[in-house]
C-alpha cells in the first residue's frame, strides 16, 4: 500500500492535467480519471475522488468514502497530509449542498422544496433518527429505489460524514397537509436542527 506522500507526489507531478478535464475530449478525459483512481487506490482502495470546479477558479478535489464510517480516518489522513498546490482546494469527504434540487432514478423523481422531516429522538441514547415526508409517500413507498434515492440526497443536504454519523435512522411517510403545525421542517433545514441536536446533546451530557 502506498503512502500519502506517494499519492501526492503523482498528484504534483500530473495536476495541470486535470485542471482542464473539461476542455479534453471523453475519450482523454475517462483515461485521465481512471489513472486518477489507480494512483488514489494504490494508497486504499475503498475511497473515492470528485474533481472539478470553474474556469478561472481554484479546482476542488473532493476524497470520498462514499459514506463508509470504515474508511473515514484515511480520508482524513490523505486530506491532512495534502501539499499546498497554486489553483488547487483540498477537501475530506463531500460537503453538504444548501441549495434546492431534484433527483431522478428512472421514473423516480424527488424534490427537496417538496420533502418536509420530523425528529425521531431517542432519549436513553440521544441518537438522532427522521422521518421525510412527501405528497406521493404512498404511491412509492415500495419503489426499491426510493430508499437508495433518499439516502443519496440526504447525503448531498448534509454532508457524507454528517449523514453517516448524526443520522441513526431514516423511514418516509406521507406529507401532512399542514406540515408546520405537525412539528415538521423543511428538509434543507436538516443541517441546522442536527447542530442543534448535537449541541443540545452535548449540554445534557456535561
Amino acid at each position: 500500500m502506498d503512502t500519502t506522500s506517494q499519492f501526492w507526489n503523482w498528484f504534483k507531478d500530473n495536476n495541470k492535467a486535470y485542471t482542464f478535464l473539461n476542455s479534453v475530449d471523453e475519450e482523454a478525459k475517462e483515461k485521465l480519471l481512471n489513472d486518477f483512481l489507480e494512483q488514489l487506490h494504490k494508497y486504499c482502495d475503498s475511497i473515492y475522488f470528485e474533481i472539478g470546479g470553474y474556469p478561472d477558479e481554484d479546482q476542488e478535489l473532493i476524497i470520498t468514502a462514499e459514506g463508509d464510517k470504515n474508511y473515514f480516518g484515511k480520508v482524513e489522513e490523505l486530506v491532512n497530509a495534502a501539499p499546498i498546490i497554486d489553483g488547487w482546494t483540498f477537501i475530506a469527504f463531500k460537503p453538504p449542498m444548501p441549495d434546492s434540487f431534484k433527483s431522478n432514478w428512472d421514473d423516480l423523481e424527488l424534490n427537496t422544496e417538496d420533502m418536509w422531516f420530523l425528529p425521531l429522538s431517542n432519549d436513553k441514547t440521544q441518537d438522532l433518527g427522521i422521518r421525510v415526508c412527501f405528497n406521493n409517500q404512498d404511491l412509492i413507498k415500495d419503489n426499491e429505489k426510493l430508499t437508495p434515492l433518499l439516502y443519496k440526497m440526504l447525503d448531498t443536504i448534509v454532508g457524507e460524514k454528517s449523514f453517516a454519523l448524526d443520522i441513526h435512522y431514516v423511514d418516509t411517510d406521507l406529507l401532512p397537509d399542514d406540515p408546520e403545525e405537525e412539528g415538521l421542517y423543511p428538509i434543507l433545514e436538516l443541517p441546522n436542527y442536527i447542530e442543534w441536536h448535537k449541541s443540545k446533546a452535548t449540554k445534557s451530557s456535561s
